[in-house]
């Protein structure tokens, strides 16, 4: 015989609500709509390992090509120079690092710890979380656990800690995917 008992049940699904987060850089693609705008995103996790609200929700994040690239634009293959190293900077990649391509140093994202604030936006009649800012964590020594879902054959399958050195996941193909749709692109 069991009471029901709602102490620990959380809104799971709902929006994150304005604010800043601890999150840690769980994968990034870069993808092509079909109407052709290109995009790095970044699937950041909500860190396990640091005291704040919604942790293991996932946020993402989205670095469009510019439709009229700078010359510094170009170097990082027509992403916005500014936003790649404002990335790069917030994450503490090294500096003067040298990357032959963005997709280089794209890999050395994974599993580095950014502080994300988010809002909320209005956008195609639907309010959707937006990252207003990406900044350095405030708690870099990072022992985020991922949580995995149990495989049937093992049931207690515990996820191993994030490990700075080996990428949790990197998708980046030569050829573009089209899965996004030309609506879901902010302009």
């Amino acid at each position: 015989m069991f009471n029901t008992n709602y102490e620990d049940v959380k809104e799971e699904y709902g929006l994150i609500p304005p604010g800043e987060y601890e999150v840690i850089i769980r994968n990034i693609e870069e993808r092509t709509t079909p109407g052709g705008a290109t995009g790095i995103n970044l699937s950041t996790v909500i860190r396990n390992d640091v005291e704040q609200n919604y942790k293991d929700r996932y946020i993402f994040d989205t670095y469009w090509k510019r439709r009229e690239p700078t010359e510094a634009d170009m170097q990082v293959q027509g992403y916005s120079f500014k936003q790649i190293m404002r990335l790069a900077k917030s994450a503490k990649l090294p500096s003067g690092k040298a990357y032959e391509t963005v997709q280089d140093l794209c890999k050395d994202l994974i599993n580095c710890t950014l502080r994300l604030t988010i809002e909320h936006e209005e956008y195609n009649g639907k309010t959707r979380e937006r990252v207003k800012y990406t900044n350095e964590s405030k708690f870099p020594d990072c022992k985020h656990v991922y949580k995995e879902k149990s495989s049937p054959d093992n049931p207690a399958q515990q996820s191993a800690p994030a490990m700075p050195s080996q990428p949790a996941s990197l998708n980046i193909p030569g050829d573009f995917e089209e899965i996004l749709s030309d609506g879901d692109v902010p302009f």
